[in-house]
């Protein structure tokens, strides 16, 4: 079973442009190392956005098809105060990503994502776990606080309560969202104080992975994702698989879950292509590297779906 425990459905309407002209400058900047001249990043955004917005779930799990891949944790972001708020609230964003698991139940699981300073945000949790039925806590602390702040301490206790994970993004981020609420380090008082409670760190933190190992080798109920990794994979493939290896090595597979941060990073990593790079890497790279079917098989989905109680 191959599991993606990191996707977004996402459209125009959904998150300030703002944003998607931050990841369109990211992507751009490798085309123009050598000239110094860069794509317009409002042109490749044009183009792209009809081909990763999905709101139903029906183009993810077409895609999901063609990459060989079983079920993905899908979910929205909630920008909004960051921002501006976007024509769609976080609210309906919400239901929607809810409602496009219940449209392929055997799928997608989804995961309420929140702002936890929005008014009314406790209330909407209570909704979004109880009558919609999602399965985790997405926060996103680049908007600008700090996974430790009190006011989402209420967020952790609910968690606990409904027995489910929270995953914090951890790592860089494009304007204009702020890259140092995410620091791997500002999660360690969360999992101090909640040391029952799952916390996954979305992306191995990126540059930042061997201070969010600092982190999780002495806090045990710390995972990683290693989603958004592809374009390190694109250009320095023998990084990504030594950070792989150094991860599994001390937390042990179980603690670690295959992810795309889909659809962004698909456009510049097909999904069947990153799916085949854990299943069936080229170690070429790096020689001293390996991994066991065992634990291929681990990260690849039994990780992930003993966690949330899958199958």
């Amino acid at each position: 079973m191959i599991i993606d425990s990191h996707v977004h459905l996402v459209a125009e309407d959904w998150i300030d442009r703002s944003f998607f002209i931050g990841m369109a400058r990211v992507a751009t900047t490798p085309m123009g190392k050598m000239t110094g001249e860069y794509p317009d990043p409002e042109a490749l955004i044009d183009n792209l956005m009809p081909v990763i917005s999905d709101t139903t779930g029906e183009k993810t799990v077409a895609n999901m098809d063609e990459a060989g891949v079983d079920i993905a944790c899908v979910f929205a972001v909630d920008y909004g105060l960051a921002t501006g708020e976007p024509p769609v609230s976080i609210e309906e964003q919400n239901r929607m990503v809810a409602e496009a698991a219940r449209r392929f139940p055997d799928r997608l699981v989804s995961f309420f994502a929140i702002d936890p300073r929005r008014p009314g945000g406790i209330e909407l949790f209570r909704r979004a776990v109880e009558d919609w039925g999602m399965r985790g806590l997405k926060l996103h602390p680049t908007t600008g606080y700090y996974p430790y702040d009190p006011v989402a301490y209420p967020f952790y206790e609910k968690c606990m309560e409904y027995g489910i994970p929270v995953l914090f993004h951890t790592g860089s981020q494009p304007a204009p969202m702020k890259f140092r609420f995410t620091q791997p380090i500002y999660v360690d008082d969360v999992a101090a104080d909640f040391p029952e409670l799952p916390i996954i760190m979305a992306h191995c933190a990126h540059s930042m992975w061997e201070e969010a190992l600092l982190v999780a080798e002495i806090k045990p109920n710390i995972y990683f994702d290693f989603s958004g990794w592809q374009m390190r994979f694109n250009s320095h493939p023998q990084d990504f698989y030594r950070m792989l290896r150094r991860v599994i090595d001390q937390v042990g597979p179980w603690r670690v879950f295959f992810g795309t941060d889909g659809p962004y990073l698909n456009v510049l990593c097909p999904w069947g292509t990153w799916v085949k790079a854990v299943t069936e890497p080229d170690l070429s790279c790096c020689p001293k590297v390996s991994f066991t079917p065992e634990e291929i098989e681990i990260i690849m989905g039994r990780a992930f779906a003993r966690l949330l109680g899958l199958g």
